[in-house]
């Protein structure tokens, strides 16, 4: 009898991401390669049973039109879902899109305006105050009841923190997997000529960072400066780094990159994630003197059209493939996750970005462990990164004010220490747009109004 192979998505249930991820592992595990070595089995398991029962019912149209060859299983009930798992991927929130508007509204009531609000300053903190309590409980019971040799591929954010909260507390292979590098490479082909669905053939490049402020040290198009490249498109545009309101550019590419187009200008080095995540990151670019970031074509995403747009009109889509009004695309998607288990299973290389903990002595000041997003190869050895090239002097001095912030808060939040992540919060760059004097306030209120999802240690 073939051995069983067992992938778990935990926050199966989400309207948004549920369909993706799981028609992304029934194709990759319908392949003769898996199925002639293996029995694939996938759980889909979610505190929300309603939902959920919608995603059994798409998953298994998937799985019948993949061929029948994968067993599709549904529980609420956690433990037994990880029980024997290989893989567990992981797609949670943690007081779900409601939660998200309590952090942005409170935090705009002080002055400070995040366009997307997961995955640092003061939305990513408390979003991962809420969230690594239920991680570090998937990983226990990981350790406790999984597989042996079990990987958590966590596409949940704030990537980072959540990660470092799982490799720092668990005995538990872990890796961030995120996308936003892909539409960099996407503008870059825009601007550059190349065939983005070539890029891995044509390209040859490094990254480092953290999830969703990650640079590009290096890149090659075919062999040449790819880096030098966009610097003489960016000089043909007359565009300097002190370039704003690119929304007015007759190239419709531009108008929404002017955050990472100031940021290599001015360090040489390329941010790929998109500007709303980046910006972040960064006291200048979203605040009340660029109007809410606009002056640099970075948007707001309100509560409401999350809620509306993303939860309601990806729960109708879904419904639709259910009932066949809508038919169901069978390609895979660019997100890596189905692509890292298969290599991870089977052994042949798959080179991807990915987040995983440092440890070496090539990048000064970084904490010991701290998790980074670099390029890695995922094989039968498991993931192991790429030697990060260096970045320049003021960037990594920010990369390390980063990683030692995310260091704290993780610290604060495995153990419910309020002035430990006052003290972080107080660092960020961001948060530097409001009086610092008042940063226990806001942590205070949106540490109140997530009191069920946090560690007891913070009242």
């Amino acid at each position: 009898m073939a051995e069983q192979l067992r992938i778990v998505i935990i926050g199966a249930a989400s309207p948004q991401w549920g369909h993706g991820i799981s028609r992304d592992i029934i194709v990759a595990m319908s392949s003769d390669a898996i199925c002639g070595s293996y029995e694939p089995v996938l759980v889909l398991e979610d505190i929300d049973a309603n939902n959920l029962a919608m995603q059994e019912r798409l998953a298994r149209k998937v799985a019948e039109l993949a061929g029948g060859r994968v067993r599709i299983e549904s529980t609420t009930d956690q433990r037994q879902a990880i029980e024997g798992a290989r893989f567990l991927v992981v797609t949670i929130a943690q007081g779900s899109l409601e939660a998200m508007q309590r952090d942005i509204e409170i935090a705009e009531e002080h002055g400070i305006y995040m366009p997307v609000g997961d995955t640092f300053s003061i939305g990513g903190a408390i979003r991962a105050a809420r969230n690594i309590p239920a991680m570090l409980s998937m990983a226990r019971d990981c350790e406790a009841v999984g597989h042996d040799n079990a990987w958590l591929l966590n596409l949940s954010n704030p990537m980072s923190i959540l990660c470092r909260a799982v490799t720092r507390e668990a005995r538990v292979n872990t890796i961030g997997c995120c996308h936003e590098l892909y539409g960099g490479i996407r503008f870059l082909s825009e601007c550059l000529g190349f065939e983005y669905d070539s890029w891995r053939d044509v390209l040859d490049f490094d990254v480092l960072g953290v999830n969703h402020c990650g640079w590009m040290p290096r890149l090659a198009i075919d062999g040449s400066d790819g880096l030098a490249a966009f610097r003489d498109y960016l000089a043909a545009q007359g565009i300097t780094a002190a370039t704003s309101r690119l929304y007015d550019s007759p190239v419709p590419h531009l108008r929404r990159q002017n955050v990472k187009i100031n940021l290599f200008l001015e360090h040489g080095v390329l941010p790929y994630s998109g500007d709303r995540h980046t910006a972040e990151f960064f006291a200048e670019f979203v605040n009340a003197q660029t109007n809410k970031g606009a002056n640099y074509g970075v948007l707001l995403t309100t509560p409401q059209e999350r809620l509306v747009e993303w939860r309601g009109g990806h729960r109708e889509q879904n419904l639709k493939r259910i009932a066949g009004a809508l038919d169901i695309d069978m390609n895979v998607s660019q997100e890596a996750a189905s692509r890292i288990i298969t290599a991870l299973t089977l052994g042949e290389p798959f080179l991807d970005v990915g987040n995983v903990p440092y440890h070496g002595r090539e990048l000064p000041d970084i904490p010991d462990g701290a998790v980074l997003e670099r390029m890695v190869t995922y094989d039968a050895g498991g993931a192991t990164p790429n030697t990060p090239l260096p970045l320049p002097p003021r960037i990594h001095r920010h990369l390390v004010l980063l990683t030692r912030i995310i260091e704290d808060i993780v610290e604060a939040s495995v153990n419910g220490n309020r002035p430990l992540l006052v003290d972080a919060l107080r660092r960020d760059p961001l948060l530097s747009n409001m009086d610092r004097e008042k940063i226990p306030e806001l942590a205070g209120k949106l540490l109140d109004a997530h009191r069920a999802y946090v560690h007891p240690g913070f009242f």
